[in-house]
């Protein structure tokens, strides 16, 4: 493990998270409007990851980052995954979870050609209409129409388009979880009944679980997304399942717990395999 990158175990499957970009502390009131009293002060951590799961057959990347199109660049994911071995090649799947810059533009290089060549993608329907031909669709890629479009035409003919909540592979469903932006998906991994959920950009931070009431007004569909996000809050919970977040800090891998009464919500750091 490197300081950029945070290795570990979910039954059979090796999951690798990578730091990509800069990250730090924030107001939470920056993000949200009309904050409760007793969030006024509070802070969250907030920096870019990207997930590598390999199951026995085959090699996921969630989400591909800033890449080379973006400023600040730091080049850390680069650096950590030359460090681990992972090379574009070795990539089998691509899982997108939605179409914000930090999470697509490290999937084209400089020249406009994929980085990952042997890669298939998956993605939700609304996210593919977003790309291919409705950029107003929930998707905030201001200035870059060129290469979304590029985008687009590369991935046409190597991409699942979901609907609704679907196993793509054993052990891995792609579930929608909308509001944030055109299509935002979040994956789920059980392996020997070990489970764990991807939630994307569905929680900024842990917080966001805790008090899924929250708001976010920068949201495509804040109201959608503030109901999906107690959805969510609830099936983490019911699962007892592990959690990563796109934006979450590297190694804030943890689980949702309810108090007592089952009214509220506490975020739990938590190193896979340990006990509750």
């Amino acid at each position: 493990m490197t300081s950029a990158s945070y290795r570990f175990q979910l039954g059979e499957f090796e999951l690798l998270i990578v730091k990509d970009g800069t990250g730090g502390q924030r107001p939470l009131s920056d993000l949200v409007d009309d904050l409760p009293q007793d969030l006024i002060q509070h802070e969250i951590f907030m920096e870019g990851g990207l997930m590598v799961v390999d199951t026995p057959e085959v090699r996921f990347l969630i989400d591909a980052g800033n890449g080379p199109h973006r400023r600040p660049r730091t080049h850390m994911a680069e650096q950590a995954f030359d460090e681990e071995g992972i090379t574009p090649q070795s990539i089998d799947t691509i899982l997108l979870t939605h179409g914000d810059p930090d999470h697509i533009s490290g999937l084209l290089t400089k020249e406009g050609e994929l980085v990952y060549p042997n890669a298939h993608y998956v993605l939700n329907i609304d996210l593919w209409r977003a790309l291919s031909s409705d950029l107003e669709a929930g998707l905030v890629f201001a200035g870059q129409i060129e290469f979304v479009h590029r985008l687009a035409d590369l991935i046409q003919g190597r991409s699942t388009l979901l609907e609704a909540e679907r196993e793509i592979w054993p052990g891995v469903r792609a579930i929608p979880a909308l509001g944030h932006r055109a299509g935002h998906t979040i994956y789920r991994f059980d392996s020997h009944g070990s489970v764990l959920f991807h939630i994307g950009d569905a929680a900024f931070d842990p917080i966001f679980l805790e008090r899924p009431e929250l708001t976010l007004p920068t949201e495509y569909k804040p109201k959608q997304a503030r109901s999906t996000r107690a959805a969510i809050a609830r099936r983490l919970t019911t699962e007892n399942a592990l959690i990563v977040g796109s934006h979450f800090a590297v190694s804030n891998v943890g689980r949702l717990k309810t108090s007592d009464e089952g009214h509220h919500y506490h975020w739990i750091q938590q190193s896979p395999g340990q006990s509750d």
